[in-house]
């Protein structure tokens, strides 16, 4: 908290059912600022991969590749950790208006208005706080990526942590095993037409043996906020995006939390270190992300070549030497610029 008053706002009261598979990789676990092992389901040390034709192969280590939670829960329990030490939190109508001075920001919901010093827009691929900070003719541009989850009544224990990408579009379905039922969806390209509940439920009728789907939802994976040469600045004057909303979200498998988190955590930093010192928060929020930039062009460079060459990248990540470094990397908890230039 550094000694600031934070106020967190939100449409909806907590607990409530998130749109987001559950799976959250050793490097997120490593930026959560508490202990989080008792909202993880299981485990996962060993990921299926199905490649086009059928064929699959099995990534194995001794130590967790992914760690499978309840989305809901682990948010609530989040949003606890922070009120505990001092955050307020309200749900509140529509967010209508967000204006700012030289020294600070009010945002205008239909029934009120709150007024700071600093405001920080995680909410998600659909933004509401980035369409309203966006300068005239000069939109912070997102590419959203669809994607649609359920769950299913059947007995995890016989389903491993899975991606299949021999389903014939350009992304993958998957199966996240949790305590006592199975997570599935589907992670498509932008504009894809094969994300329908009827071809998730196909598919879980053929990988599962069970089509009955509960807990249905469809929601955008916000990615793209870090191309361009120079790379977008994350805001507006006193408003500062992180997450989803400013696009940083992986493409190639649409990993979000990690970097929600991390650019997160550099937000805030980067405002109480403005509000310490008198320098511009954005400026130093913009130049901390150079490594999360980085990453994220690495990810999207990965993705344009598996998604257009999924056969022949697959069938070479195959082998144990080519996945080797990458799962060893992943369980370690390194960011991908670290696995591929370690030095």
């Amino acid at each position: 908290m550094a000694g600031l008053s934070v106020l967190i706002l939100d449409r909806r009261t907590f607990p409530r059912k998130k749109a987001c598979a559950g799976g959250i990789t050793p490097k997120a676990m490593n930026v959560f600022a508490y202990d989080i092992s008792g909202q993880i389901e299981r485990v996962c040390r060993e990921v299926r991969v199905c490649r086009p034709g059928g064929r699959s192969f099995t990534v194995r280590e001794k130590v967790p590749l992914c760690y499978m939670t309840r989305r809901e829960r682990l948010d609530s329990f989040s949003l606890n950790k922070a009120v505990s030490v001092g955050s307020r939190f309200l749900a509140v109508s529509r967010l209508c208006r967000i204006s700012q001075t030289d020294r600070s920001v009010a945002v205008h919901t239909s029934d009120s208005c709150f007024t700071g010093r600093y405001l920080i827009g995680a909410d998600g691929a659909n933004s509401k706080v980035r369409q309203l900070a966006a300068r005239p003719g000069n939109p912070y541009r997102v590419r959203k990526y669809p994607a649609l989850e359920a769950d299913v009544a059947v007995d995890p224990e016989h389903f491993p942590m899975e991606f299949d990408f021999s389903q014939g579009l350009p992304g993958y379905y998957w199966i996240f095993p949790k305590k006592d039922y199975v997570n599935i969806g589907i992670f498509a390209a932008p504009g894809s037409r094969a994300v329908t509940t009827g071809h998730l439920a196909a598919y879980a009728q053929k990988r599962l043996g069970n089509d009955r789907l509960c807990n249905i939802k469809g929601y955008p994976i916000g990615s793209g906020g870090s191309y361009g040469f120079p790379a977008q600045r994350p805001g507006t004057g006193r408003i500062l995006l992180a997450g989803d909303a400013a696009g940083f979200a992986e493409p190639l498998l649409g990993e979000g939390i990690y970097f929600a988190l991390k650019s997160g955590r550099l937000a805030a930093a980067s405002i109480i270190r403005a509000i310490q010192d008198g320098g511009n928060a954005l400026d130093a929020y913009h130049l901390s992300l150079a490594r999360t930039r980085t990453d994220l062009r690495l990810y999207g460079l990965a993705a344009s070549i598996l998604y257009r060459f999924p056969g022949p990248s697959l069938g070479l990540a195959r082998h144990r030497l080519m996945h080797s470094r990458f799962s060893k990397g992943y369980a370690a908890g390194l960011p991908l610029s670290r696995i591929l230039f370690p030095f």
